[in-house]
């Protein structure tokens, strides 16, 4: 009998062996789609964050570029600006390598309006849109493979409150 129960213990080992060689693939795959569905929702979070940082500036202050970000400043000379809605868009998301390129800027007039909300020429209360795009690629190759480049964009829009300059 001891023999018979010594053999079994052996099968066993052998078996579990194979059950863990089986199962552990997925669960690594599992374990890192959860980290690259993690990065995925940061990524569109700060997109989202970025898109709503650069029309919270374009409500105030109309100018599309700028060399940097100084919010705290207020822009004294328009030919030469600190803050921009594409700079600060972009430096709201820098952590995910978001250039002014990626930043566009739209005006639109409120629907039941005769506002007039072309660039230069913009009233109180024209609508500024502010899209941000980005390209997240899952760091998985595996996960890549499986659901490729993903295109994020995030739009806020918010009332003009002041013209500038």
């Amino acid at each position: 009998m001891t023999r018979v129960g010594s053999k079994s213990r052996h099968t066993s080992r052998g078996q579990a062996l194979i059950e863990f060689a089986l199962v552990f693939p997925v669960a690594v795959l599992l374990l890192f789609g959860l980290f690259d569905l993690g990065r995925a929702v940061y990524a569109y979070n700060t997109v989202a964050n970025a898109a709503r940082v650069g029309a919270r500036i374009a409500v105030v202050n109309q100018i599309l570029t700028s060399p940097d970000c100084t919010e705290d400043r207020p822009v004294e000379d328009p030919s030469n600006p600190h803050w921009s809605i594409e700079t600060c868009a972009a430096n709201a998301a820098i952590s995910l390598g978001i250039t002014s390129a990626d930043v566009s800027v739209s005006y639109s007039a409120p629907t039941g309006t005769n506002l007039s909300c072309v660039s230069g020429a913009l009233d109180v209360g024209c609508l500024a849109s502010v899209t941000v795009h980005y390209s997240y690629t899952p760091v998985t190759p595996a996960i890549g493979n499986l659901v490729g480049t993903l295109t994020l964009d995030s739009t806020s829009t918010m009332p003009i409150e002041r013209v500038f300059p």
